[in-house]
């Protein structure tokens, strides 16, 4: 907290759903999707429906999750910080299934294999990220999102409430009724909120709003849009070259640092031979791969232009 006052301790909903199914004698793999669903919900009403639902027809698991899984920790609704669309700990596991041979040997090597391909992965994507910087204004993942999103909002009637302060009413699917604050990037969905990018209803608002007369500027969906996820922060993240370090024979140490003396850790080595692989989560399995690459085609501000009235 004292380095990254804005960071919060967040659990892996994937591997406490793994945990949830061995709590339960049946219906184990529905008891760990219906946990995933109740994690990933967006609002605190929704969840407390949904939760007291799970607990209910899963009864054995509610007293693990009060004791070692505080709702605030994996509950998207509840989550006091910035989470975006990170709930599991994939990244970390593909670091140590990339470096799994390389994790055997001794520190040095260790660094330079670390380096290496860390190197490799900053070229490929500072070169991916440059081709589409001038055709593309988001990363692909939101890019394919939204334009995934833009058909369903044409079709859902909007109410202007307040033009000057970019405030909707847009009616969804089931006839819900939702709150959009394009100038604050809020929905009473709280995707809008939570996700950092327009959910269905904030486009459905924002081609409202620009079709009204009045207006002088454009809107664009970068404009909607966290800039965490903009091209040109995604060029920034990789323009830094990583070099390798020198070998050993020409490193310039200082005498102070030469003279000092270090002792290994006091610690017992248990018999045996070293464990080389981390023991396996309860139910692990690999998840499918998504596509995040960028689809043909695409141009999501289009949407967002006054349609011609045909004559």
């Amino acid at each position: 907290m004292q380095v990254f006052p804005n960071a919060r301790h967040g659990h892996c909903v994937w591997h406490l759903s793994q945990n949830v199914k061995v709590r339960v004698k049946t219906e184990k793999e529905e008891a760990a999707a219906n946990f995933i669903a109740c994690a990933h919900v967006y609002t605190q009403f929704e969840f407390t429906r949904e939760y007291a639902r799970f607990r209910r027809r899963f009864p054995n698991v509610g007293p693990y999750l009060d004791r070692w899984a505080p709702v605030e920790n994996w509950a998207m609704c509840y989550f006091e910080g910035d989470r975006y669309n990170i709930d599991t700990s994939n990244a970390c596991e593909s670091l140590n299934s990339t470096f799994e041979r390389a994790r055997k040997y001794f520190l040095l090597p260790l660094l330079d294999a670390i380096i290496e391909k860390i190197s490799e992965w900053f070229n490929k994507h500072r070169k991916e990220s440059v081709k589409y910087s001038e055709t593309r204004g988001l990363v692909p993942v939101v890019e394919n999102e939204i334009h995934s999103l833009c058909p369903i909002a044409k079709t859902m009637p909007v109410t202007e409430l307040n033009s000057f302060e970019r405030q909707y009413s847009v009616i969804g699917e089931g006839g819900m009724s939702y709150s959009v604050d394009l100038l604050r990037k809020t929905c009473s969905c709280r995707r809008f909120d939570v996700d950092k990018y327009p959910c269905v209803h904030a486009i459905a608002a924002a081609r409202n709003f620009v079709g009204t007369e009045w207006i002088l500027d454009g809107l664009e969906m970068e404009d909607l849009t966290s800039h965490y996820y903009h091209m040109n922060t995604w060029i920034l993240a990789y323009h830094r070259t990583i070099y390798p370090v020198p070998h050993s024979s020409v490193w310039i140490i200082p005498d102070e640092i030469r003279q000092l003396i270090f002792l290994p850790p006091d610690t017992t080595t248990k018999p045996g031979r070293n464990q080389e692989t981390r023991f396996p989560s309860t139910g692990e399995r690999r998840r499918k791969r998504t596509n995040n690459k960028f689809q043909p085609g695409i141009n999501n501000n289009a949407w967002l232009q006054p349609e011609e009235s045909a004559s």
